[in-house]
């Protein structure tokens, strides 16, 4: 995402709207490829003061990841505020905060904030509905559309059924 501050520099301390899309491709996020299966949008305003331009915005994309239960690909809209410093780069060393860009020319190479912006509001894990069963430990069946005969066995594998006879419902622990 390329966006262009040339009206910005005739109107220092005004803020100017702006609205862009591109299309990204695949992307990589808490281990897992995604991609973006629809363009990615930013709107919002530019500031240009001095040699710093503040560019403020809402970012949203709909991003496709695995559910973390049953790995079928899951479609998760996001949508993030953006507001970030950009600073001229002069080519001379600078004191600047880490969460600050450089740029050059009359262009901002808005897509790495961005993209930080968007995966930050990705919610942790990803699920293709809140009931989800995902996939059987043992065979690796999907659960959601089959039932394994696995799961039938599993109370008498599992070392620990044998405590759930000690407890009662009706009583505090």
């Amino acid at each position: 995402m390329k966006l262009d501050i040339t009206k910005g520099i005739q109107g220092k301390g005004i803020d100017v709207p702006f609205e862009l899309t591109d299309v990204w491709g695949e992307d990589h996020w808490n281990g897992d490829t995604i991609a973006y299966v629809r363009p990615v949008s930013l709107s919002g305003t530019y500031m240009l003061a001095d040699e710093t331009v503040i560019v403020r915005g809402v970012a949203r994309a709909v991003i496709q990841s695995p559910c973390a239960r049953c790995l079928r690909p899951t479609e998760t809209s996001v949508e993030a505020e953006l507001e970030e410093a950009f600073i001229r780069d002069t080519g001379e060393p600078l004191e600047r905060d880490e969460d600050q860009y450089l740029y050059s020319g009359h262009v901002l190479e808005l897509d790495e904030a961005v993209r930080t912006a968007l995966l930050l509001e990705m919610p942790t894990r990803v699920l293709c509905r809140e009931d989800c069963r995902g996939l059987c430990d043992q065979c690796g069946a999907d659960l959601n559309t089959t039932e394994c005969s696995c799961q039938k066995d599993l109370t008498h594998r599992n070392p620990f059924s044998a405590l759930a006879s000690l407890l009662n419902e009706d009583e505090e622990v």
